[in-house]
């Protein structure tokens, strides 16, 4: 649900059929979620595009995992959702939308040899699901741009197929647009590839025209991925996962000045999994943390991944980040953290289960879990769980948040592993997709 959503101009409409298939809410809080319904379907198991966004005001989900480009438009009453289809695809991938108008940033991009084209487009979705043009830039650059200067063996990308490179999580914010990247070129020695000659480049695509003009700035050569810009009033931030050394990394600017130089927030980052958000004059953070990671007599893997959810803020007036706090504890794994705020309201969801077996992952059996905090992130409440599929064998991954007028708009999705064997020894791996839940409940007093 983290990768970027394809669409296309063309769009038809279709009306949303509510179904079944998401397991009912634990019974403790059964009173406080609303039912469970199935809004849409992912792409293979855990695996899709689906993003949810403020938008316009209220609130936008978009879909890409079927030939039909998806949209999903919350309806006046705050609680169901509408959809409208598109009958094209295309190569235009969603990267952000405005939370306070109907603006989208869109892009599609091609990546071969040792160039890289990218297409801007800044336009908006209306309510019938139609895509309008405001503004269409297109940008080239080479590898110099983003390495300098280089060996013969270093590349954008040798593949014989153009590769499609999307960048996402970025800022709309008035006549401004922020769009972080991440790139990482090969290093070819016949057929071999060195991975010890491995280029970086991170920064962003801007405009600060409303997308008339695009310009890019890089901001480190650092070995990473998984690129963040939010805002608060007056900062921008951009953030930067190392994954191979558990670092996030993060910069900031005045608006109007220029960037800081990167900075640790933390080293004990899990994966790529972090979630930032800018509310007010602060910047919430949450994240996978593996400090408390235990081991295994497992020479191939001796790490359990038994990983926490971890949060800090930080006021733009701040010298520093606040004390980490563990939000996920009594809970012997963890996964997927999402994060969101409204006012003095932050809430933060995330996938995991109290104990298991060993070895286990985040396409295992697992239920939903949330903590919220009334006072900015300086008290928290002990986790609560949303789902109630883990003894059943069912997964419940990768939730999306969205607080909006004093609500908690939840997406997750569920289903059950099947490793259909195919021969003698042999199973299947992919899986079919499965339902995208969604519940609410108003924010707890």
């Amino acid at each position: 649900m983290k990768h970027a959503i394809k669409t296309g101009k063309a769009i038809s409409l279709a009306v949303l059929i509510l179904g079944s298939g998401c397991e009912k809410p634990v019974p403790v809080d059964a009173i406080s979620w609303s039912q469970p319904t199935t809004i849409s379907h992912s792409r293979d198991s855990l695996g899709s595009s689906f993003t949810l966004y403020r938008w316009n005001n209220s609130l936008l989900a978009l879909n890409g995992d079927t030939k039909a480009f998806s949209s999903y438009f919350l309806n006046e009453d705050g609680k169901s959702w509408k959809e409208k289809l598109s009958n094209q695809s295309g190569s235009w991938a969603i990267l952000d939308a405005d939370a306070h108008s109907n603006r989208v940033v869109i892009c599609r991009g091609l990546m071969q040899g040792d160039k890289l084209d990218v297409d801007f487009l800044l336009g908006s979705i209306h309510q019938n699901g139609s895509v309008s043009t405001l503004s269409d830039k297109a940008w080239s650059g080479d590898k110099t741009a983003f390495f300098g200067k280089t060996s013969v063996n270093i590349t954008l990308s040798q593949s014989s197929r153009p590769q499609h490179p999307v960048y996402a999580r970025g800022v709309i914010d008035g006549p401004d647009v922020y769009i972080p990247y991440s790139l990482e070129g090969e290093s070819h020695h016949g057929k071999v590839i060195v991975s010890s000659e491995t280029p970086y480049s991170q920064g962003t695509f801007f405009s600060l025209d409303s997308g008339i003009t695009w310009q890019r700035e890089q901001l480190s050569k650092l070995e990473g991925d998984f690129t963040t810009i939010r805002k608060t009033e007056n900062h921008y931030y951009y953030f930067l996962a190392n994954r191979n050394e558990h670092v996030l990394y993060y910069s900031s600017k005045v608006i109007g000045n220029a960037w800081t130089m990167l900075e640790t927030v933390n080293k004990t980052l899990a994966d790529y999994d972090y979630g930032a958000f800018g509310g007010g004059d602060t910047i919430h953070l949450c994240w996978l943390d593996r400090r408390h990671e235990k081991t295994r007599l497992n020479p191939v893997s001796p790490n359990r991944e038994n990983y926490e959810v971890a949060y800090c803020n930080r006021k733009d007036s701040d010298a520093s980040w606040s004390k980490d706090v563990i939000l996920s504890e009594g809970l012997l794994y963890a996964y997927s953290p999402s994060i969101s705020v409204e006012g003095d309201k932050v809430v933060v969801v995330w996938a995991g289960v109290k104990n298991d077996k060993d070895g286990r992952n985040e396409y295992d059996p697992s239920d939903i879990f949330y903590a919220t905090s009334k006072d900015g992130g300086k008290n928290w409440t002990r986790p609560m769980q949303v789902t109630d599929g883990f003894k059943a064998g069912i997964t419940s991954g990768r939730p999306q948040v969205a607080l909006h007028n004093g609500v908690i708009h939840l997406f997750y999705i569920q289903g059950k592993l099947n490793y259909r064997e195919v021969s003698s020894g042999m199973a299947k791996l992919n899986q079919p997709p499965w339902p995208i839940c969604y519940q609410q409940r108003p924010f707890p007093d």
